[in-house]
């Protein structure tokens, strides 16, 4: 097999395909209500690096922000293929299979909103294309179980966030920074059908061009609304000076019709251009 070009090689390290879309967030406990708590432009990008794999989520709020916190951040995924003693695995945490990488979601008024099961849900599904793969150790730590931390509770909730995809944890070493490390599995032994129930409740998916179409729809129906609310004022406002009109004239006919009623215009008159003479 003749080695790739520094061309060739650099095309395919550059290589990649994207898919944007948006997802509509609601409260969990009011999935029904008409408005989302946040609008999210998803940006999925898949790359080949070398011979490895990336899956990259970057995340961004539409639409209003809250005053703190952070809008954007991205979540990334790494296959690498069995070569030089390594074997075939995959990393859910980071673009990179090699030690360290984090998860975390840095919106933090939409923790508890299943954006994070959404996200991870995706990452599974492409790591289960390479169901042989080993999946790289998960090591949680002391940190996301301090009292109060992001929001408090959070040892509940990402203990539950891992354990809808099928992984489990081993404890760790008491008194140790790692409270807990994923014991070993394949990639084929993830599972998705509990996690895409769980934000399928409360977030609806849409293409970013659905998207887009739809709100172009919405603002030629506002556009619409605003140029017949100007068409009612418009009349109102005729309508308003035809009902004035003949009641001024009505007032004059009576005073030409009244000599009592041109004396004390006359005597106003001169009333006032003996104020400015004195001024």
């Amino acid at each position: 097999m003749h080695p790739l070009s520094d061309g060739l090689r650099a095309a395919c390290q550059g290589a990649s395909n994207s898919d944007d879309r948006v997802i509509e967030v609601r409260h969990p406990k009011h999935p029904d209500s008409h408005e989302p708590v946040a609008l999210l432009l998803i940006q999925r990008t898949e790359q080949q690096v070398s011979q490895d794999r990336r899956l990259t989520l970057k995340v961004r709020r539409i639409g209003e922000h809250p005053l703190f916190g952070c809008n954007q951040f991205s979540w990334s995924a790494c296959y690498s293929p069995a070569g030089y003693g390594t074997p075939e695995r995959i990393k859910l945490t980071d673009g990179q299979c090699s030690p360290g990488g984090d998860i975390i979601l840095r919106m933090i008024d939409l923790l508890g909103h299943r954006v994070g099961t959404y996200l991870m849900a995706e990452i599974v599904a492409w790591a289960k294309q390479w169901p042989t793969a080993e999946v790289m150790r998960i090591k949680l730590s002391w940190e996301d179980e301090k009292d109060g931390a992001w929001g408090g509770s959070n040892k509940e909730r990402r203990d539950r966030f891992y354990e809808q995809f099928g992984i489990a944890f081993s404890p760790g070493t008491p008194g140790g920074s790692i409270t807990a490390t994923s014991k070993p599995m394949r990639a084929g032994e993830l599972v998705t059908e509990d996690a895409e129930q769980a934000w399928r409740s409360n977030i609806r998916e849409r293409s970013a061009v659905d998207a887009i179409a739809d709100h172009q729809r919405e603002i030629a129906e506002l556009a619409q609304q605003v140029q017949n609310l100007e068409s009612e004022a418009l009349l109102r406002r005729h309508a308003c000076l035809s009902t004035t009109r003949p009641a001024a004239g009505q007032v004059l006919v009576r005073m030409a019709a009244s000599p009592y009623s041109w004396g004390i215009v006359g005597a106003g008159a001169v009333a006032l251009s003996l104020a400015k003479a004195v001024g």
